[in-house]
């Protein structure tokens, strides 16, 4: 996937990364450490529907992430698999 932060892969190759096997980790890599334009990249790659459907599913978010995404979203927090996790309750 092109047009990504390269500082986004630290700890793997960027050429390693499976954008369709590896959704999960990459839209949480990005929401949680990347840029508005990673964001965009992501959008115009995924659809906003595929990124709902993928970002609903993740067990784990960091609380910042998770306010975006409601508000990206329109969803309520019950929606979100991440929001049973003890720092959410």
């Amino acid at each position: 996937m092109n047009g990504l932060s390269t500082y986004l892969f630290w700890d793997t190759p960027a050429d390693a990364v499976d954008p369709d096997r590896h959704a999960a980790w990459l839209v949480r890599r990005v929401l949680e450490y990347g840029s508005w334009s990673d964001w965009q990249s992501l959008v115009d790659y995924y659809g906003k529907p595929r990124l709902a459907r993928t970002v609903v599913g993740l067990r784990a978010l960091n609380p910042r992430a998770f306010a975006f995404c409601r508000a990206w979203f329109r969803l309520p927090a019950t929606d979100f698999r991440c929001s049973t996790s003890a720092q959410f309750r």
